[in-house]
């Protein structure tokens, strides 16, 4: 990319009530003519339909200009010219009257007059309350052709400069209306917590994103609820006791060796607590350091492991790979517990299997990456490994020598019994104290404690160039997109590597690269590769949050296995579906797709139908049970009236992304409901919304 194209990139319009621009008074529609291969881009409604008759059709891409200069103050005349043979439409344009005044003098162009009125650019910058305006050309010399596009969409100027378009960089700004303040507080929201409410869209626009995402940042995380500690197998005295009335200890097996109640407490905090960008970040990190309840069952280990992800959400990804590492959960669930040295005499050596998995999946990857997350290549053009089979040995060494908590009132041993309450225990006798050969040609010296052997692997680890791609673009896959461009992988390598005050590794700064990065704000996103298919718990806590649903969890978790991701039960290592799956069919990345399929979307459909139209009742063995129960009253005061119906489920659901043929097929549906109940035209054009693939692709 060009300096000028970094520079454009740079410049993000920042939303808010507070610094909100003048309403724009026209819509710049952007127009694409396949066989000409040209763009072309007006305000003008006649033209409008001209083009529609002629061969050319809307992008989707579209901006707020003024019709007229006395509309707002500071606006600038963007002119525009026509280019090559005549029919061809070879449209230039430019807010610059010095570039107009100089266009004007080129015999190759002819000036067509003021196509709108927009804002400039104060060098790459907007103002607030205004967005970029990207311009690219494809200019063919030897065809006396030349080919302009404008974009209010980063992703699609960030492509259209992979394809070989020139970048002129930010060429307006454009007014944003309050309909798409709106609609990128909603994007934010389905991107950063489990779902928008309508309250926090309100809130989210009063405060603008930067502002609303620091208010997140600094919400204690929530707490799942603490369970006792239980021996490793359950005793024959802990059964469930299913007369009624329950009581809190009625359950005592499944309370305490299956994760039932842990997950009632991971939907029910989903749905109602405050830090929900603290929720999000953490669920997305537990889906990359994967443990589950497949191998480990015991409630209070699993909540400790799971709380350790809300408590280091936003601290710093070294702490967190840490604590990881001698969690007692994860040492068992990948064989570093009681892991010891080599014995010569029993033929055996360290186990490698956590030494593998901490480079494949919890920090570096298997091949070499530059900052963009793409593969660095060696002179053959094939990808470079991160490392051989001989660093995986020296990591394995280092992670020998660790055991299980000691049971509170029972002796220490060397290789202690299943324990999983704190860190595990460092035992010297068990660990080898030799050398290690490690990433990057270092070599762990020998005889150091294995508190600073284990910590000098994890700089190891921690200080390699991987880190910030392969951990940034999967969080950028988790709550942004799933097939992020390079550049926006290289930009949130940068947080990674430096917060701005010279610290590596800080998560809180890589969220917020994340989630206020050009590409993932924005008026309007129209790349067809963008978005990423909602995963199936965040399909349902999105779906419950819109309508304030009040529940205690049971019906989300008897529903989860169906959709194919059944929390804290991954089905390995690798998590529900791979970060590097690609679509059959596409050369997209879109992980969540690993699981979508026939038996999955049927599912999705039946979970909605039975939530919308069906309120669960409290299931019985279940002490304090309030089942589960949506609340529509928001859209029952507006349902006798199915086009409003409509606006308000585009508006809170979709972002403003409902194309005309679902709306109309809404509010015919809604119509042919009874005109006098409320209630079912609401769930009806709610139901019809959610079960949607525009509204099951998050955008």
């Amino acid at each position: 990319m060009t300096r000028l194209g970094v520079a454009a990139l740079a410049a993000l319009g920042c939303w808010g009530a507070a610094a909100q621009a003048v309403e724009p008074t026209a819509t710049a529609v952007e127009y694409y003519h396949a066989s000409l291969g040209h763009y072309f881009v007006t305000a003008n409604a006649i033209e409008m339909r001209d083009a529609e008759a002629t061969g050319w059709s809307r992008t989707g891409g579209q901006f707020g200009v003024f019709a007229r200069e006395a509309d707002a103050p500071g606006l600038s005349p963007v002119c525009r010219f026509v280019h090559g043979p005549i029919g061809r439409h070879a449209h230039l344009y430019t807010g610059d009257p010095a570039e107009c005044d100089s266009l004007k003098s080129n015999r190759g162009l002819r000036y067509e007059g003021i196509a709108f009125y927009a804002a400039r650019p104060e060098g790459v910058q907007c103002a607030s309350g205004t967005t970029p305006v990207y311009r690219s050309s494809l200019d063919n010399v030897f065809r006396n052709d030349f080919n302009q596009r404008l974009t209010v969409d980063a992703t699609a100027f960030v492509k259209s400069l992979a394809a070989g378009h020139s970048a002129a960089g930010v060429a307006l700004c454009a007014s944003l209306s309050q309909a798409e303040v709106r609609a990128d507080a909603v994007r934010l929201l389905r991107q950063a917590t489990f779902g928008p409410t309508e309250a926090d869209i309100n809130r989210a626009v009063l405060l603008g994103a930067s502002a609303w995402i620091d208010e997140q940042l600094a919400f204690p995380a929530s707490q799942y609820d603490s369970f006792p500690w239980v021996p490793a197998n359950r005793p024959d005295t802990c059964v469930d006791d299913r007369s009624q009335p329950v009581r809190p200890d009625s359950y005592c097996a499944r309370d305490n060796y299956t994760l039932f109640q842990l997950q009632l407490k991971f939907f029910r905090n989903a749905l109602r607590q405050p830090d929900q960008l603290r929720q999000r970040v953490a669920f997305a990190l537990s889906q990359v350091m994967v443990t589950s309840g497949l191998d480990n069952q015991r409630a209070y280990a699993m909540r400790d492991y799971q709380q350790m992800f809300l408590d280091r959400a936003f601290g710093n990804f070294y702490d967190l790979l840490s604590a990881v590492t001698i969690s007692p959960v994860m040492g068992d669930y990948l064989d570093m517990v009681n892991n010891n040295k080599t014995n010569a005499s029993a033929g055996t050596d360290p186990n490698e299997n956590y030494a593998r998995e901490i480079l494949q999946l919890f920090s570096v990857g298997t091949y070499l990456l530059n900052p963009d997350g793409s593969h660095q290549l060696d002179a053959s053009g094939k990808p470079m490994p991160t490392y051989q089979l001989a660093e995986i040995k020296g990591f394995s060494r280092v992670f020998t020598g660790w055991t299980y908590p000691t049971v509170a009132g029972a002796a220490a041993r060397n290789n202690n019994p299943r324990n999983y309450q704190g860190p595990m225990l460092a035992v010297d006798a068990n660990h080898e104290f030799g050398s290690k050969v490690l990433m990057n040609g270092v070599v762990a010296p020998a005889n150091m404690p294995m508190a600073q052997d284990l910590a000098f692997a994890h700089q190891n680890i921690f200080n390699h160039a991987n880190v910030g791609p392969f951990i940034g673009k999967q969080l950028i896959q988790k709550l942004v997109t799933s097939d992020p461009t390079p550049q926006y992988v290289a930009r949130v390598t940068a947080a990674f590597n430096n917060n701005g005050l010279g610290q590596r590794g800080d998560l809180r700064a890589v969220v917020r690269a994340i989630l206020l990065d050009t590409e993932a704000r924005g008026a309007r996103k129209i790349d067809p590769g963008y978005g990423k298919l909602v995963e199936p718990v965040l399909y349902m806590t999105s779906l419950a949050r819109a309508v304030n649903a009040q529940s205690d969890g049971v019906a989300f978790r008897l529903f989860s296995p169906a959709l194919g991701q059944f929390p804290f039960y991954a089905p390995s290592v690798f998590n529900y579906y791979p970060f590097d799956y690609v679509v059959p069919g596409t050369p997209l990345l879109g992980p969540e797709f690993g699981i979508q399929n026939s038996n999955t979307a049927i599912a999705r459909s039946n979970v909605a139908s039975t939530l919308v139209f069906t309120p669960v009742a409290p299931d019985a063995s279940v002490y304090g049970a309030i089942g589960t129960l949506l609340d529509f009253g928001s859209y029952q005061a507006v349902a006798l009236d199915a086009t409003a119906l409509a606006d308000r489920l585009d508006a809170n659901l979709m972002g403003g992304r409902m194309s005309a043929a679902m709306r109309s097929a809404i509010v015919t549906a809604v119509n042919a409901a009874s005109p006098t109940d409320a209630l079912f035209r609401a769930r009806t054009g709610f139901w019809l919304v959610v079960t949607s693939p525009l509204y099951q692709v998050q955008r």
